[in-house]
């Protein structure tokens, strides 16, 4: 147990689906910077890619979970048992989401401690059986956008607020190059990117001083990531852009985006990548942009969505090109460092005084 004389509270912080964990950083520092002892549960994987954690976290439990249903319940039960063992007052699950998460909500038995849960999407609040039975123990949630939270609406005796987790780990700045890059988070995929729409708005840019960057890993062996490259291949295109076949680390992450002019989305009203981004999840290119202070250019569709407007250029199809050549990002990119909304500060005490229980009014 943690539990000291010094009365600090006790967090603990979950994910063990793998994921997110590019939304505990904030998370970890706001509990830390108001003297709070963080226990974060994740997975081995989790750990290895975030050594950036490891001055912050004062105890860690590492689980994985498999397949086998029997064996994922026992897993779950373990968990809570191990998490109860630290003292935790209060235990937020960054993923706020699936089987593993209510296994862990069922198999909780003490009345004491608080959950908060992450939502990243709001499908999830749209008749999941799943989702409630978490909800019999989550009575408090954050969304990672106020657009989300204002799609769910009210919800009859849970608490609900909005953050945006935009901390990063600190690196040396660098200057950045005089060429425009654009960068795409996340590797070369059809199910939540428009490459067609891409490839047709990038064909007039040959002799533009612009490139692109996929900011992922974009697998050789993948049917639309062969399919992209032999398209790009065919038309020239291959010069104007840059992809990763393996995985990203956090350094190399920094360093592209340091040198970044604007970060693309990539999703378009009416085909695969809008079926879930800007409608029941936001990209979250969007939380990469507030935080490092890149401008977003979003499709003129989603113009509607108002906490994104300080920070986007807006485009059609048709006019991109000329979007790109025109826009000076670099002016744009300093109103956002002047926004106090973007502030790693701001944020956290937002998440801060949700999760350990001064919690107010959305602003």
């Amino acid at each position: 147990m943690l539990k000291s004389n010094t009365h600090k509270e006790i967090v603990a912080l979950v994910e063990i689906a793998g994921s997110h964990d590019e939304c505990l950083f904030t998370q970890i520092v706001a509990l830390k910077e108001r003297e709070c002892d963080v226990v974060l549960v994740c997975t081995k994987e989790i750990r290895a890619r975030n050594p950036h954690f490891e001055e912050w976290v004062d105890h860690y439990i590492e689980l994985t979970f498999d397949k086998s249903t029997f064996g994922n319940v026992f897993l779950a039960g373990r968990m809570m048992r191990l998490i109860r063992q630290t003292g935790a007052d209060k235990v937020v699950f960054n993923t706020a989401q699936g089987g593993h998460v209510r296994n862990a909500c069922l198999l909780t038995i003490t009345r004491r401690t608080n959950y908060v849960g992450i939502v990243h999407t709001t499908r999830k609040f749209e008749g999941s059986f799943t989702q409630k039975l978490i909800n019999i123990k989550i009575k408090s949630y954050l969304f990672l956008s106020e657009f989300l939270m204002k799609k769910v609406g009210d919800q009859p005796g849970k608490k609900l607020d909005y953050f945006y987790p935009i901390r990063f780990p600190n690196t040396p700045k660098l200057e950045k190059s005089e060429q425009k890059i654009i960068t795409i988070i996340g590797g070369v995929e059809n199910r939540r990117k428009d490459l067609d729409g891409f490839i047709d708005m990038i064909e007039s840019m040959q002799e533009d001083d612009v490139h692109f960057v996929f900011l992922g890993k974009s697998d050789e062996n993948n049917q639309d990531v062969a399919k992209f490259n032999q398209i790009i291949r065919e038309k020239g295109l291959n010069n104007l852009i840059t992809q990763f076949n393996q995985f990203v680390s956090q350094e190399e992450f920094d360093r592209y985006l340091q040198d970044s002019s604007a970060i693309l989305p990539l999703v378009h009203p009416n085909t695969p990548s809008a079926e879930q981004y800007f409608k029941n999840q936001i990209s979250g290119a969007m939380n990469v942009a507030f935080g490092y202070k890149i401008p977003l250019l979003i499709h003129e569709g989603y113009e509607f969505i108002e906490e994104m407007k300080e920070a986007s250029v807006y485009y059609s199809k048709e006019n991109f090109a000329s979007k790109v050549r025109e826009t000076n990002f670099a002016n744009l990119s300093e109103e956002m460092q002047q926004n106090e909304k973007w502030q790693n500060e701001f944020q956290e005490k937002r998440y801060a005084d949700f999760v350990l229980g001064s919690f107010s009014a959305s602003k």
